[in-house]
């Protein structure tokens, strides 16, 4: 009978102890439940597709046609969308333009589509608010080039490259070049090259390679954070998809790199504060995978959650005190424009 009112009284413990480290996980988040969010004026559409800073404005992008191109854009209290008029190609056909991001000057960093009787070719373009110029950077870059973050003076940045499965991957680019990102990254117990996937991912139908998440330079042009996932080495086809992240920091000269945050599901874009002090980021986090937007202090190394919900769009106001985001009522429609002040956030 002893032995039965000890055995079970272990085992209560052991449920206790389980429910405080659960608790203590989640209070260490310094969750603040969301804050406020005030909604900006903008023109309404049902799928606002991405979220940039030009200047001192935030402006909207929206795509449209067939196969999801860059359509229309509007700056905050714009009263309607101005088509961006992008021009044929007789060289493709099709012939389709995406963009997500900003170049270091302001301009507009576009991602032109080609397919030709030789293949899919993809080029990066800038082009000019003002002038309505495009200038073409890059290119042929690999199929699956999407998304480029660029050092302070504009002459490398990290790429990212998607499979448009269940892997991606890093490589540099250079204007008119690119090539491999040769770093082994991975955690205590699982290591790959960047440059096994680059440029057709044959190595992640064995397993043999992890995937990243985008990448992002730092304002300062001191650190490059970037999302990666050893978790998905040894799982091939769907058994990637739900894979945990860690959120890297990167010394751009030395290559030398640490691990800052684990417990990261899904991530999606990723932002530096304009002081380089902050990381903003879409995506689940922590034991229970809640999804939202998370703010990391580079010098504490903690955690805490701006907002709970679905995003598709993240950036910071020049003041660094303020996070705009596309907020989404569910994955088809993400119609409205949000701003957090951070200002009054005791657990920054």
């Amino acid at each position: 009978m002893i032995n039965k009112v000890i055995k079970l009284n272990t085992t209560t413990a052991a449920k206790i102890l389980l429910i405080a480290t659960i608790l203590s996980l989640i209070v260490s988040c310094n969750s603040v439940n969301g804050l406020p969010a005030k909604e900006l004026s903008f023109p309404k559409d049902t799928h606002y597709s991405a979220l940039i800073r030009t200047g001192e404005h935030i402006t909207v992008l929206v795509d449209g046609g067939k196969f999801d191109d860059l359509k229309y854009y509007a700056n905050e209290g714009s009263q309607g969308f101005t088509q961006f008029g992008f021009p044929d190609d007789p060289h493709c056909d099709p012939v389709f333009y995406y963009a997500y991001e900003s170049l270091p000057d302001g301009r507009l960093q576009v991602w032109k589509s080609c397919l030709t009787e030789s293949g899919n070719l993809t080029y990066l373009i800038a082009y000019d608010w003002q002038t309505h110029q495009l200038e073409q950077i890059a290119g042929p870059l690999p199929v699956g080039s999407s998304g480029a973050s660029w050092n302070p003076d504009g002459t490398k940045a990290i790429g990212f490259l998607d499979s448009k499965f269940a892997s991606k991957t890093l490589f540099w680019i250079s204007k008119g070049e690119f090539s491999p990102l040769d770093l082994v990254v991975g955690d205590q117990y699982h290591a790959w090259n960047l440059s096994d996937d680059f440029p057709d991912f044959k190595a992640d139908d064995l397993g043999k390679t992890g995937t990243t998440g985008r990448a992002a330079w730092s304002p300062n042009g001191k650190s490059i954070a970037f999302f990666a996932s050893p978790d998905a080495i040894g799982k091939t086809s769907f058994a990637r998809f739900g894979v945990e992240f860690n959120l890297y920091l990167m010394d751009p000269e030395t290559m030398q790199y640490q691990i800052v945050m684990d417990k990261i599901y899904s991530p999606f874009v990723l932002e530096w504060s304009p002081d380089s002090r902050e990381i903003a980021f879409i995506g689940k986090y922590g034991p229970l995978k809640e999804n939202g937007i998370w703010l990391f202090s580079v010098n504490t190394k903690s955690i805490i959650n701006i907002a709970k919900g679905i995003f598709q769009g993240l950036v910071w106001r020049p003041d660094g005190k303020n996070l705009v985001a596309i907020h989404c009522k569910d994955l088809e429609v993400c119609a409205q424009v949000v701003n957090y002040d951070l200002t009054n956030d005791e657990n920054r």
